[in-house]
Parts: structure tokens; C-alpha cells; sequence
């Protein structure tokens, strides 16, 4: 399959129609996109409202407060991101999506000549609970573990389900090492546990505190006052969705068609809208009438508009809609999204055009990985490069213990088993003694060159241990670049690394500069 953040960075021409407002890396396309968004009608002031509430609950500062009452202003625009809800923000590439949409949004405002805002659309209605459930962390040796919420999630909204016991979460962080900030660190998570009502306002409350220097305005999608400005658009989404399943289908079509893989992959009669009773279930039609998933029952054709008319709190659209609502609310300059997000990105097109939208543009959020000063030590002294850590290090550790082999224990073991081998082949007249000689000798042979196996085996453990000091350095490279054996970004924690450098470990990121390509960079601590 091709891959689409190449074709996207390097050929953008080739994909350019599933992106129709323009290459990323050209500030003509973001000229463009604001000339378009000029001509469309938001409900600013009731989502102004709304998000001003909001902040104050969260204990927003002034700076956060002024970029949302900037939104009142027709000629404001955003930039915006999203992710799920997880533990402690989740993994890294959380806080590296939310750095981009604030470092993308100072670079529009000074560019275009007008305000650009930053928006994270927290996914609080998102019911995918092994995605939230549980975050890593690196213990005091460099080992991975893992910190997770008690329950299964019970198929509801992760942003409605109650915060844990700070007690159960505190327990599970007793192997994290004793940096500089741990104490300050776990006190102010505490604090925001012990405010939080819900995990949305816990992630909500957590991101803030990282981000607080840069005003980070934070969109939950669950909110009443929210669900309301969506509701006209969830109306259009249950009248439509059956040229909005073919508008996906056709555009799904032509992007597998040019070698990508299709990231939505639709099961069948999909109205692409939840309704929450209190299970999140998605809505189906397959031509005879809406049903929910799981279920037999055909719904009447009224109590669904019905519904919406009077709760609409209870609906919440899936990941085809879940755009097609952000653009209905937001005046959106530009999207960042993961590498998994640009592949389904690309099969929305036709779904925009469904509701007279035009998708915005797809920026590429930063993506780096970083090296604590311990690993830059064991990198330069074993000469080794990131590029060798992700290939895995397992034959450099058998090279390096060999190397360091000043006995020739091979070769020994050798000698010794070709004295063995000629002694026994010595032995050969003896067969004359009896018939079963022959097979004793080759018995007894096996059985001893299994002794000098074992004699091998037990001298090379005893070697590795003898340089353990040197193996265990490379086994916390290793975790701590590829934790898990995977990228870093995507399994470990940020806090991790407040915890032992700081708040200003989150400057660091802001630095990195604005390549647009999913290109991995490095932080150097």
C-alpha cells in the first residue's frame, strides 16, 4: 500500500484532489481557505458563551480567555486538532498535535494579518476505552509500566464516566523515579483529579496546566450547551445519510484506487450518528428503518427527530461526521492530524461537499522523539544512531559481548569438540566386541557434545554477565526510545519527563520548528 504522509510531502499534485484546499506547505492555500471561510456564517456568539463558561470552570488564565472572546470577531479563524480523552493527556504525540495547532496558528495570525485561534476538540464522546485506558510510564530502572483506570468503560462516552479514586492512580505510580518535580507533579495531578468530575475534564484540566503559557482553548463536544449549537447539524446528518453514505463510498473508491488503504471501513447501513441510552450504539438504516446497533427493533420515523428536537445531548456523530460538525461550528483554517487521520481525511471530500462544506486544510502534526542525556551518553559511546535503536539492538548486544571475548571461547569450544569428535572416531574397532557398540558410541557422543553445548551456553551467560553494566545501559536505550518495542511518541507518557526535567521539557517542544511532514525530530534534554 502507498503511503499518503509521503505522497502528501513529496508529490502533493498526485493526491491533490481528496485535499482540495490546498498543499499545506504553500501560504497560497491558506489565503485561499480564509478568502472561503469569509463567506460562511458561524454561530459565534452562543459558542463564545459557551466556551468562556467553560474556562472559567476550568480555571482558565487570561490569555486563554482572550483567544476565545477574539472568536466573537467574524475575521477570526482556527486552527484545530482533536484526540481521545486518555490518562494524564495520554501518550506523547497528544501534547506534540496540540504544540502544532498553537505554533500553527501564531504563524497564520502574523502571516494572514488577522487572529487565528487554536482549538483542541477533546473526544469525550468517543467510546473506545482501550484506547483511554491506560498510559506508560518508565520506572526508576528505565522498564516500562503501565498506569490504568479500573472498569471496562461500559460502552458509554468516556467523557460522562466518573474520575477514579486518586488513591488507585497514586498506587500505580509508586515505581515512577524520584526526579526533581515528582512530588510537584503528582500534587498538582492530584489536584486536577480532585476537581475533575468526569475523564473529559480531567484531560481537559491536565492539558491545560501543560499549555497554559500558550492559551489553548479546549472544545468538549459533550457539553449541553454544545450539543445544542450541534443539533441542526445532527438534523441534516439523519436526513442525508444516505447520500452521505454514498459520497464516502465514492470517494473511498477512488483513493484505494490509486494504491492507499482505505482507514474507514464501512460495516453496512450506517447513518454515521451514536445515540447514547446510556450504551453509545451506533444508528443504522438499511432501508427499512432506523435501528440501533445490536438491536432488532425498528424505531419509528418520527422519534429520532423527535429526540433530537428535545435531547440532543443524547447524539453524537462518528468518525465520517465527527469533521463535517467541527466545520458546522468552527471557522476552520486547518486540521492536524496523525498519519491514521490523513488516510481517512482523504475519503471525506465528497462528504464535505454533501453539506455544501469545503474540507479544510490537513497540517501534519510535529512528531519527535526524545533523548535524555543518559541516552545521548549510551548512544555516543556505543557509536550508535536512533536509526540503529529502531532496528533493534539485539545483534549489536551479541557483537558487543563477543567483542569483548579476550578467550576465544568459540574457538575453544571448537578445539574441544573436534577432540571429542577424533576420540570417538578412535574408538570405532571397539565395535568388534559386540553388535550394539556401534550405537552406544553414537549415544554417548550426543550426550556429550549436549554437555559442551550446555558448557558453551553457561560461559556466554557468564560472560554477558560480567559486562551486565554495559547490556543493561543499552536495555534502557532501548525502552526508552522504542518502548513496548514501538515508537515513543505513541506509548509513552509526557509527564514522565515533567516529572524528571520540568514544565520547561514542554518549551523544548514549542521549539521545534513547523515542517508539516510527520518527519521525526529530536529533542535533546
Amino acid at each position: 500500500m502507498r503511503d499518503p504522509m509521503q505522497a502528501l510531502a513529496t508529490c502533493f499534485e498526485q493526491v491533490a484532489f481528496f485535499f482540495p484546499s490546498g498543499n499545506p506547505h504553500l501560504q497560497e492555500s491558506f489565503e485561499q481557505r480564509a478568502r472561503y471561510l469569509d463567506t460562511r456564517n458561524y454561530p459565534r456568539e452562543k459558542l463564545v458563551d459557551a466556551l468562556k463558561a467553560y474556562h472559567q470552570f476550568l480555571g482558565a488564565n487570561r490569555k486563554t480567555l482572550q483567544m476565545i472572546e477574539e472568536l466573537r470577531r467574524n475575521e477570526t479563524l482556527v486552527v484545530i486538532t482533536g484526540q481521545q480523552a486518555g490518562i494524564f493527556t495520554g501518550p506523547l504525540y497528544t501534547l506534540y498535535k496540540a504544540m502544532t495547532i498553537i505554533r500553527l496558528a501564531e504563524e497564520q495570525r502574523e502571516r494572514l494579518g488577522r487572529p487565528v485561534v487554536p482549538v483542541f476538540w477533546i473526544a469525550s464522546e468517543d467510546h473506545d476505552w482501550i484506547e483511554i485506558h491506560k498510559t506508560y510510564f518508565l520506572n526508576d530502572k528505565g522498564m516500562p509500566f503501565s498506569c490504568s483506570l479500573p472498569g471496562d468503560g461500559e460502552g458509554k462516552s468516556v467523557g460522562i464516566l466518573p474520575v477514579p479514586a486518586w488513591e488507585a492512580i497514586e498506587q500505580q505510580l509508586l515505581q515512577l523515579p524520584d526526579g526533581e518535580f515528582r512530588a510537584s507533579v503528582l500534587r498538582d495531578c492530584r489536584r486536577f483529579l480532585n476537581q475533575a468530575e468526569n475523564l473529559a475534564q480531567w484531560f481537559a484540566l491536565t492539558l491545560q496546566w501543560l499549555l497554559k503559557k500558550w492559551g489553548l482553548i479546549l472544545f468538549d463536544p459533550l457539553l449541553p450547551e454544545f450539543k445544542c449549537l450541534a443539533a441542526p447539524m445532527y438534523e441534516q446528518i439523519l436526513k442525508l445519510y444516505g447520500d452521505v453514505r454514498e459520497a464516502l463510498f465514492r470517494r473511498t473508491e477512488a483513493w484505494t484506487q490509486l494504491g492507499f488503504s482505505a482507514q474507514i471501513q464501512p460495516l453496512g447501513g450506517e447513518v454515521n450518528l451514536f445515540l447514547a441510552n446510556p450504551e453509545r450504539r451506533a444508528i443504522l438504516n438499511q432501508g427499512h428503518g432506523f435501528y440501533l446497533r445490536g438491536q432488532d427493533k425498528i424505531l419509528d420515523n418520527d422519534l429520532l427527530p423527535a429526540l433530537l428536537r428535545k435531547n440532543p445531548e443524547t447524539f453524537s456523530p462518528n468518525v465520517v461526521t465527527r469533521p463535517i460538525v467541527q466545520e458546522f461550528l468552527f471557522p476552520t483554517l486547518a486540521y492536524v492530524p496523525g498519519p491514521g487521520e490523513l488516510n481517512y481525511w482523504a475519503q471525506l471530500g465528497d462528504v464535505f461537499s454533501t453539506f455544501g462544506f469545503v474540507m479544510p486544510i490537513l497540517f501534519p502534526r510535529l512528531s519527535a522523539v526524545i533523548v535524555t542525556p543518559s541516552w545521548q551518553k549510551t548512544l555516543g559511546k556505543a557509536g550508535l544512531t536512533l536509526t540503529d535503536v529502531y532496528q533493534g539492538l539485539d545483534g549489536y548486544k551479541e557483537r558487543c559481548i563477543r567483542d569483548r571475548d579476550s578467550l576465544d571461547i568459540e574457538q575453544r569450544i571448537r578445539q574441544l569438540r573436534s577432540v571429542i569428535e577424533k576420540g570417538y572416531k578412535e574408538l570405532g574397532p571397539l565395535e568388534d566386541i559386540h553388535a550394539n557398540v556401534h550405537d552406544w558410541l553414537i549415544r554417548n557422543e550426543k550426550k556429550v557434545n549436549l554437555q559442551i553445548e550446555y558448557l558453551r551456553k553457561k560461559l556466554w551467560q557468564a560472560q554477558r554477565k560480567n559486562y551486565s553494566a554495559v547490556l543493561e545501559g543499552l536495555r534502557v536505550l532501548e525502552d526508552g526510545i522504542t518502548p513496548n518495542k514501538g515508537r515513543q511518541e505513541r506509548i509513552l507518557n509526557p509527564l514522565y519527563f515533567v516529572i524528571l526535567f520540568g514544565e520547561g521539557f514542554v518549551e523544548r517542544i514549542a521549539e521545534l520548528p513547523l515542517t508539516g511532514d510527520f518527519c521525526e525530530q529530536k529533542i535533546l534534554l
